[in-house]
C-alpha cells in the first residue's frame, strides 16, 4: 500500500476540518489530528490556519480550473463549450454544499474575503473560456453574454438543495442565453 503523500494528507485534512467545523472554528490542532502528522509537518506544509485555508482553496480551483479547460476542449460547439465551463463551476459548488452543508456558505464567504485574488482569478479564466467560445460566433458581445452567463450561475450556486434541479435550470438558462446571443449573429448585417 503506497503512503499518502504528507503535504497532501494535511491539505485533505485541513479540507475535511474546514468542512465539518467551518473556517472560525478549526484549529491547527484539529488538523493535526485529522491528518495524523506531527504538528512540525503539519506546520511545514499548512503552515497557520489562514495559509492552510488558502492553499485548500487553491488546490481546489486549480482542480476545477484544469477541469474547465478540458471540459471546453471536449466540447464541439460554442453551446456545448460554454455549458461544460458552467458545469464544472457549479459542480464545485454542489461538491462545498454536499461536503459541508453546514458551512458551506461561510467558506464560500470566507474565500472570498480573505483570498479576493485567488477567487478572481479562477473566475476571471473561467470568463476566458467561455468568452473565447462565444467569441467564436459573436466577438462583439462575447463579454457581455459571459457576464451574464456567469451571473446566472452564481445566482444557482445559492440554493442547492435541490442539486439535480439546479443543474437542469443551468443547462436550460445556457441553452436560453447562448441561443439569444448566439442568434444574435444571425440577425446582424453582414
Amino acid at each position: 500500500m503506497s503512503k499518502v503523500p504528507p503535504a497532501h494528507a494535511v491539505l485533505e485534512g485541513a479540507y475535511r476540518c474546514f468542512c465539518r467545523n467551518g473556517y472560525r472554528h478549526t484549529t491547527i490542532s484539529d488538523i493535526v489530528d485529522e491528518a495524523q502528522l506531527s504538528r512540525p509537518t503539519v506546520y511545514k506544509y499548512a503552515g497557520s490556519k489562514d495559509e492552510a485555508f488558502g492553499k485548500v482553496v487553491q488546490a481546489l480551483l486549480e482542480r476545477a480550473s484544469a477541469a474547465a479547460t478540458r471540459a471546453a476542449s471536449a466540447a464541439d460547439t460554442p453551446h456545448e463549450k460554454v455549458l461544460a465551463v458552467l458545469e464544472v463551476k457549479l459542480e464545485l459548488a454542489i461538491r462545498l454544499w454536499q461536503d459541508s452543508p453546514a458551512h458551506a456558505y461561510e467558506l464560500l464567504s470566507t474565500a472570498s474575503t480573505q483570498l479576493p485574488e485567488l477567487v478572481a482569478g479562477y473566475v476571471d479564466g473561467l470568463s476566458d473560456l467561455i468568452a473565447s467560445a462565444l467569441a467564436e460566433v459573436v466577438p462583439d458581445t462575447a463579454r457581455q453574454a459571459t457576464s451574464v452567463l456567469l451571473t446566472f450561475t452564481r445566482g444557482l450556486e445559492d440554493d442547492l438543495r435541490d442539486v439535480d434541479a439546479a443543474r437542469r435550470e443551468l443547462a436550460m438558462g445556457v441553452h436560453m442565453i447562448t441561443t439569444g446571443a448566439l442568434s444574435r449573429a444571425e440577425s446582424l448585417p453582414a
